[in-house]
Formats: C-alpha cells, structure tokens, sequence
C-alpha cells in the first residue's frame, strides 16, 4: 500500500512514521495497537500523546493502515481530524510530529497548541457522550 495515496477523512501519516510505527509495535509483545489522542496539558491548551495498548475501548475510531491498528478516542477525533502524522530527525532530535490543521497556535516549546473556540465546544461535547455512555 502506498501510504501518501491513502488519504481518510481523520488523519494521513507519512511513509516514515508509518515506518516509525511498525518497528515500535514490532517491540510491543501483546500490546501491538497504537491509541493515539490530544489531552489537556502544557501551556498552551493540548498535547498530542500515543500509547501501546492491545484492546479497544467503545468509544476509539479504529482505523487500520499498513497493517498496524490505530485507536483514536472520539473525544480527540475533532481535535486531529485531517491531521498529518510524520516523524522527523533534525540533527540529535527525533521524534513524531503532528501537522494539523485545526491547531491556530503552538507554544514556542512546541510541546502543547491551542484550537479555536469551536473545537473547544465540540471536544467538551464528545467527552460529556462519553462520560453519559460509560455509566
């Protein structure tokens, strides 16, 4: 599969983090899926995490591509939708970097990005769904 061509509707990675991300997997044992999502923290609003996991939860987006399982919490799916994942090495740097276009300010670390007011209302929304169907 060629990844540039493969284009969803929540979110694209480039031929390198694709590769990134087979090898970290190839290392995980049972835990071979990736959850990946934003979350309140740093100084400027959110921060982008991912984590190993081997199971699904209700509410993740399941998105399967090159072989590896993405889950994506639908309370982030607003958030990085139409996001592009890639991973870069800048001299000793390396690390995976999200270009999303729903971000309209980053910090100076880098670290943590803001989102306009809408999205802020649509990501309080989907975690109050959550919350209602988890009980």
């Amino acid at each position: 599969m060629n990844p540039k061509k493969h284009k969803p509707d929540l979110i694209n990675f480039t031929t390198k983090a694709l590769a990134h991300f087979k090898h970290k997997v190839s290392l995980q044992g049972k835990e071979n899926k990736v959850r990946l999502g934003v979350k309140k923290m740093g100084c400027n609003g959110y921060s982008y995490y991912f984590e190993f996991t081997n199971r699904l939860n209700k509410s993740d987006h399941k998105i399967e591509i090159d072989g590896i399982e993405f889950y994506i919490p639908s309370d982030s799916v607003e958030i990085i939708k139409g996001s592009q994942v890639d991973f870069t090495i800048e001299g000793l740097n390396q690390g995976v970097k999200f270009l999303n276009p729903n971000a309209s300010a980053v910090c100076g670390c880098g670290e943590s990005f803001t989102v306009n007011d809408l999205n802020e209302e649509i990501l309080e929304d989907a975690k109050k769904k959550d919350k209602s169907t988890a009980s």
